[in-house]
C-alpha cells in the first residue's frame, strides 16, 4: 500500500497552484493620493502594447519599464502565474514604475484582452489594487500598464483562477466604513453591546481576571514617571545598551497607562481613569520633534502611541477641551511621522523593515479613534486597510508562516491583530478573511507548542514560547478554531486582563486536541517544515523542524538555512543556540546569527552569508503520509560562491525516527563540517560515529553512517560570550563538529536520529548503511523484528536505481515491513515504480 496523503514538488509557482498553496503575496506604492482609482471603467480600453505606442510616444517621454524582476526588498507579483485564489476579488500587486507613475489594470478571461471581454481600472496611483466587486469563478488573466500621454502601455498577461468556494473579500466602501464608526467614545475594541457584555462578565466569570487587573493598576497610582529620554548616543558601541535601558524604563509605565484606562472602562473606577489621564498628559507633553521623535529613536513614540491612542479613547470623557487641545496635536504629529515613514520607504513596495511593520496597525487604530474629528483620518484608514488586504505582512505569505521566528511572530501578530479586531468591532470590516491571518495560527501551533523548551528559528530562539498564548486565544475566537483554543488552554492562559482577550472573549468555543490534525505541516513561504509524532501530547510528542527560508538571512532571521532542531517530551535535544542581548551586539552578530550556532553545515569552516536576502534557501519538497513524512531543503545559494548545491533530505519514519541525507557540491574542493548543538555535553563514540544527547527525560542517539573517518570536536564556549544586559540566566550550551579531513568537490552525510525517553530502549536496534547502484541509504531494524529501508538517489541520470533489494525510478523511496515480512508502508517521491530488485 502506498500512503501519500500530500505530495508536492516545489519547482515553481505551478507547484503551489496544484496544491492551493499560493506563493507569498507581494508589492504596493506610496500614499500621496486616494487609494480608490480616479476612474473605474469596464470594457473601456482596447489593449495597447508597448510596441503599438512606441512610435507615437511623446518626445522626451521615457519608455515605461514593465514586468521587471522584483528586487529582494520588493514584493513579487500577485496573483502569481497559475495561482488559485482563496478570496475574490484577489489583491493585485506589481513592481512600481516610479513614484509619479499612474497605472491601469486589466482583467479578462482571455489572455489577448479583447475589448468586449476586458475590465479596465484606470487612474491607479499605487502598484496595488483590490476591486470593490468580486470576480466570478473561472480562469482569469491580469496585466498592468503604465499610463502615458498616448494611452496605457501594458505588460504581459498572468493567469490565475477563482474557485467556486473562494471567500468574498472586496475592498469596502470607505464612506460607509467611516459612518459606521461610533460617533461617541469609546470607539476602539469595546463599545455598545460588546462593552455591556464585558462589563457584565467582569462581575461574573471574568471577575477574577478583572480584579487582578485592578489590583495591578492600584499599585501604580501616583508613582513617579520616567523622565523624557535624551537623544541616543552617537557612539555605535553605546547605542545597544542605551536602547535596552530606554525600552525597559519607558515601556512599563506606558503599559500601565493603557491598563489603568482599560480598568476604568470596564469597572468605572474613576481613580484608575484619572491615573491613566495623568500619564497621558505627561507622556504626550514630550516633544514629538525632540528625542522621542520617530526619526530620533522609534521605540518610545511607537509605544506611547500604541498605548496612548487606546487609553485616550477609553478615558475621553475625563478630559476638558483645554486638556484635549494639549494631547491631540501631539498625537497627530506622531501619527504623521508614522505616515511619513511608510511613504518614504515606500512601505507598499519596500516593506522589509521590521519596525515599520508595526506602523500600519498603530496608524489604523489612531485613524479609527479620530475619524470623526480629523479629515485626514479617513484617508489613513483607507490606506492602512489596503495595506492589510494586499502585501501585508512582509515576513509571511498566504500559508501563514513567518520569517523572524515565533518570538517576533507573536509580538508582531499582537500589534497587527489589535487593528484587525478594532476595525471589525467598529465597522464590521473583517480582515481575518485574508488567507495569511486565517492560516498563521498554524505557525504557532506547529512550530512552538506550549510545552516546547525553545522557539527557533530567529531572535529570542533560546526562550520558551510562553508569550504566544494571548495571541492564540484571540486567533481561536476570530477563526472559531478549537485547535487554536487548545493552545491557549494548554498554556494556562486566562482571558480578561487585556483588551484583546476582552474584545475576543468567547467562552462558548471549546478546545479540541491537535492530535486530530495532520502531524506534519509545511510553510513554503517562510521555508519551514514541522513534523510531530503526537502534536498536543507532551508526554509522547517528538518534533522535528527544518528551516530553509526564501527570505535569506535578513532582519531578525539568521544564517540558518537547512538547519534543523529536535525536541522530545518538552525538552530540546538538537537545538539552535545563542542569545539576543540586543540587535547587532557582538554576540548576536558573531554567534547567534551565524551558521555555526545551528545544526547545519560549514564549508571550509565558513558559514552562510549573514544579513543578505540572497543568502536564501527553499523548501523544495514536502510529503505527509501515514507511514512516512518527507521533506527536502535547498540552501546552496546561502553560501555565496562556495556551494553549487546543498540539499538536505529528511525522511521521518513514523513515529519518531529521522533519517537525514545531506548532498553537497562545492565550487572547488573543500572540507565540510556537520554541526550539532545541545543543552548538555554530547556523548561521542568516534569509532562507531555514534553521538548521544541526554536532556532528561529525553535522550537521542545520532548515528553518522556517512562519511567514514570524521574528526569530532566539541566545546561549551560562545565566541564571543553573550553581553549581560537583560534579566534571565545565561547558560553555556554544547557545540559539536563532525568534520571531513580531506578536501572534496562533493560531500554526503547520512545520519539517523532516534529520540526516546531516558530509561527506555531506542526505537531502532540496528541502523545499517546500504549502498547500491545509484542509491544509498539505511536499513533500520526494531526490537520486534520490523524493518524499514530508506533510500536516496545519487545518480540523477539513471532511469531507475537499485539498492538493498529495491528498484525504483523515484528520487527518494522507502519500504517498511512488519516482523512477518508483510509490507506495511511504502514511500515514493517523484516516481511511480517501487519493486523488488532481481537477485
Amino acid at each position: 500500500m502506498q500512503e501519500q496523503t500530500t505530495l508536492l514538488r516545489l519547482a515553481g509557482p505551478v507547484a503551489w497552484w496544484c496544491l492551493k498553496l499560493p506563493l507569498i503575496a507581494k508589492p504596493i506604492k506610496p500614499m500621496t493620493r486616494s487609494i480608490i482609482p480616479v476612474l473605474v471603467m469596464f470594457f473601456s480600453f482596447a489593449p495597447v502594447s508597448s510596441t503599438a505606442v512606441a512610435g507615437e510616444r511623446a518626445k522626451g517621454e521615457a519608455k515605461p519599464v514593465l514586468d521587471p524582476t522584483p528586487s529582494p526588498t520588493q514584493k513579487p507579483y500577485q496573483p502569481a502565474d497559475g495561482q488559485i485564489m482563496e478570496v475574490t476579488p484577489p489583491a493585485f500587486i506589481w513592481v512600481p514604475a516610479g513614484r509619479s507613475a499612474t497605472y491601469a489594470l486589466q482583467l479578462s478571461h482571455s489572455e489577448f484582452f479583447p475589448p468586449e471581454q476586458t475590465r479596465t481600472f484606470a487612474g491607479l496611483t499605487r502598484a496595488v489594487f483590490v476591486s470593490r466587486e468580486p470576480l466570478s469563478p473561472g480562469r482569469w488573466f491580469w496585466r498592468y500598464g503604465v499610463e502615458t500621454k498616448n494611452g496605457p502601455v501594458f505588460g504581459r498577461a498572468r493567469l490565475f483562477s477563482v474557485p467556486k468556494n473562494a471567500r468574498l473579500f472586496p475592498l469596502p466602501d470607505f464612506d460607509k466604513v467611516a459612518k459606521s464608526v461610533p460617533v461617541g467614545h469609546p470607539r476602539l475594541f469595546l463599545s455598545g453591546d460588546q462593552l455591556a457584555k464585558i462589563r457584565a462578565a467582569a462581575k461574573g466569570e471574568l471577575k477574577g481576571a478583572v480584579q487582578d487587573l485592578v489590583k495591578s493598576c492600584e499599585k501604580a497610582v501616583g508613582e513617579e514617571l520616567v523622565p523624557e529620554p535624551d537623544y541616543q548616543p552617537k557612539e555605535p558601541g553605546k547605542r545597544g545598551p542605551w536602547a535596552i535601558r530606554i525600552m525597559s524604563t519607558t515601556r512599563p509605565p506606558m503599559d500601565k497607562m493603557e491598563q489603568c484606562a482599560l480598568a476604568y472602562l470596564v469597572t468605572g473606577d474613576k481613580r484608575l481613569g484619572l491615573e491613566a489621564k495623568r500619564r497621558l498628559l505627561y507622556f504626550f507633553s514630550w516633544d514629538p520633534e525632540g528625542p522621542t521623535s520617530f526619526f530620533a529613536y522609534d521605540e518610545p513614540p511607537m509605544w506611547v502611541m500604541m498605548r496612548g491612542t487606546r487609553a485616550y479613547d477609553w478615558t475621553y470623557d475625563l478630559f476638558t477641551p483645554e486638556e484635549r487641545a494639549k494631547i491631540e496635536p501631539n498625537m497627530k504629529a506622531r501619527a504623521l511621522q508614522f505616515l511619513k515613514r511608510l511613504q518614504r520607504l515606500p512601505f507598499e513596495s519596500n516593506p522589509y523593515d521590521s519596525h515599520a511593520g508595526r506602523l500600519p496597525g498603530f496608524l489604523g487604530e489612531c485613524a479609527l479613534s479620530f475619524i470623526h474629528e480629523w479629515p485626514e483620518a479617513r484617508e489613513w484608514l483607507e490606506y492602512v486597510t489596503m495595506i492589510y488586504m494586499t502585501g501585508y505582512p512582509a515576513w509571511g505569505g498566504d500559508d501563514g508562516g513567518w520569517q523572524e521566528g515565533p518570538s517576533y511572530w507573536s509580538a508582531y501578530m499582537g500589534f497587527a491583530t489589535h487593528f484587525v479586531v478594532a476595525l471589525r468591532q467598529a465597522t464590521g470590516v473583517d480582515l481575518m478573511l485574508k488567507p495569511f491571518f486565517r492560516n498563521t495560527p498554524n505557525y504557532g501551533l506547529y512550530t512552538a507548542t506550549p510545552y516546547h523548551e525553545n522557539s527557533p528559528f530567529g531572535d529570542n530562539q533560546h526562550a520558551a514560547p510562553r508569550g504566544q498564548a494571548a495571541i492564540m486565544y484571540a486567533f481561536s475566537s476570530l477563526t472559531q478554531n478549537p485547535f487554536f483554543r487548545w493552545y491557549a488552554d494548554a498554556a494556562g492562559y486566562k482571558p480578561g486582563s487585556d483588551v484583546l482577550s476582552l474584545a475576543t472573549y468567547d467562552p462558548a468555543l471549546k478546545a479540541r486536541s491537535p492530535l486530530e490534525l495532520p502531524q506534519a505541516h509545511v510553510f513554503p513561504g517562510a521555508g519551514l517544515v514541522s513534523m510531530h509524532t503526537a502534536l498536543g501530547d507532551k508526554e509522547r510528542d517528538i518534533s522535528f523542524l527544518l528551516r530553509s527560508s526564501p527570505f535569506g538571512s535578513v532582519s531578525h532571521g539568521h544564517a540558518d538555512q537547512n538547519a534543523f532542531v529536535v525536541e522530545a517530551f518538552g525538552r530540546g535535544l538538537a537545538i539552535a543556540t545563542g542569545y539576543y542581548p540586543w540587535y547587532g551586539s557582538p554576540h548576536h552578530s558573531q554567534w547567534t546569527r551565524a551558521t555555526r550556532a545551528v545544526n547545519s553545515i560549514l564549508v571550509d569552516g565558513q558559514g552562510q552569508v549573514q544579513r543578505s536576502p540572497a543568502a536564501k534557501g527553499s523548501i523544495t519538497a514536502f510529503l505527509h503520509g501515514e507511514g512516512y513524512d518527507y521533506t527536502e531543503g535547498e540552501a546552496g545559494a546561502a553560501y555565496g560562491d562556495k556551494l553549487k548545491r546543498f540539499r538536505r533530505h529528511v525522511v521521518h519514519v513514523r513515529s519518531g525516527v529521522f533519517v537525514i541525507f545531506d548532498d553537497l557540491a562545492a565550487t572547488k574542493p573543500a572540507t565540510f563540517q556537520w554541526l550539532l548543538h545541545a543543552h548538555e555535553k554530547i556523548g561521542v563514540d568516534d569509532q562507531q560515529q555514534v553521538l548521544t544527547i541526554c536532556h532528561e527525560p529525553a535522550t537521542m542517539e545520532i548515528r553518522l553512517l556517512l562519511p567514514v573517518g570524521l574528526a569530532f570536536s566539541q566545546n561549551d564556549k560562545y565566541e564571543p560570550e553573550p553581553e549581560r544586559v537583560k534579566r534571565g540566566e545565561i547558560k553555556n550550551t554544547w557545540h559539536l563538529t563532525a568534520a571531513t579531513t580531506a578536501p572534496s568537490a562533493t560531500g554526503q552525510f547520512l545520519s539517523v536520529l532516534t529520540p526516546h525517553r531516558v530509561g527506555s530502549d531506542s526505537p531502532v536496534t540496528k541502523a545499517e548503511l546500504v549502498q547500491g547502484d545509484g542509491a544509498v541509504g539505511v536499513r533500520l531494524r526494531t526490537a520486534d523484528g520490523a524493518e524499514d529501508v530508506v533510500l536516496f538517489r545519487t545518480n540523477a541520470a539513471a532511469e531507475t536505481v537499485s539498492c538493498a533489494g529495491l528498484r525504483s525510478d523515484a528520487q527518494v523511496f522507502a519500504r517498511g515491513r512488519c516482523k512477518d515480512g508483510s509490507v506495511k508502508r511504502r514511500l515514493m517521491y517523484e516516481g511511480t515504480k517501487l519493486e523488488e530488485a532481481a537477485k
